[in-house]
């Protein structure tokens, strides 16, 4: 009997982010990373995850061409890590926001809080704790989320930042939301 796998088999189950895509500074000193920046823990699972093109309507409300639709997990990991001297980033506070729109059938975005994480390499780290029912309650529209901040001191060329996004302490599923990207925007 022939010992090949069937079904649809992935080498690698997750997303692995290619940092080269994040862009900025823009005019005003923001940047932008897109999911394909990001590392998606099931990712590359279309049971889990699936790549979306935005429409050029959402692409002027999200600031993104691409987003990531999650279809159900109850393992909710996605991070990113950006070395900030490619980026020539100016000493200051920053504010991170994850772009996020929530079909109107999403669900179990009650039951746990989601924890954003943002850290700086050897600097500031934040931790936040949103429950995203509230925005969930209004589908289908682009919801700029608070997920935490980081000040840079000096030039930055050699800090690393790092951006999360988690709920991996309960056994709920969630469902029908679909992640735009990272938005890093200084504090004016």
């Amino acid at each position: 009997m022939d010992d090949q796998p069937v079904g649809n088999v992935h080498s690698n189950p997750h997303l692995t982010g290619d940092p080269s895509k994040v862009k900025g500074p823009d005019s005003d000193g923001s940047f932008s990373i897109p999911v394909r920046a990001l590392n998606i823990t099931w990712g590359n699972d279309s049971r889990y995850w699936e790549l979306v093109k935005l429409c050029e309507t959402e692409i002027k409300l999200a600031g993104f061409e691409e987003g990531a639709e999650l279809q159900q997990v109850n393992w909710l990991q996605v991070t990113g890590k950006f070395e900030l001297v490619t980026f020539n980033i100016e000493p200051k506070l920053y504010k991170v926001y994850c772009m996020m729109k929530f079909n109107e059938d999403s669900f179990g975005w009650s039951h746990a809080p989601i924890k954003f994480k943002v850290k700086l390499e050897g600097g500031s780290e934040s931790e936040v704790k949103v429950n995203l029912q509230k925005y969930r309650e209004k589908p289908m529209m682009w919801h700029k989320v608070y997920a935490g901040e980081f000040n840079v001191v000096g030039d930055g060329s050699s800090m690393t930042a790092e951006v999360g996004m988690f709920e991996v302490e309960t056994d709920w599923w969630k469902g029908g939301a679909i992640l735009g990207g990272v938005r890093i925007e200084p504090d004016l």
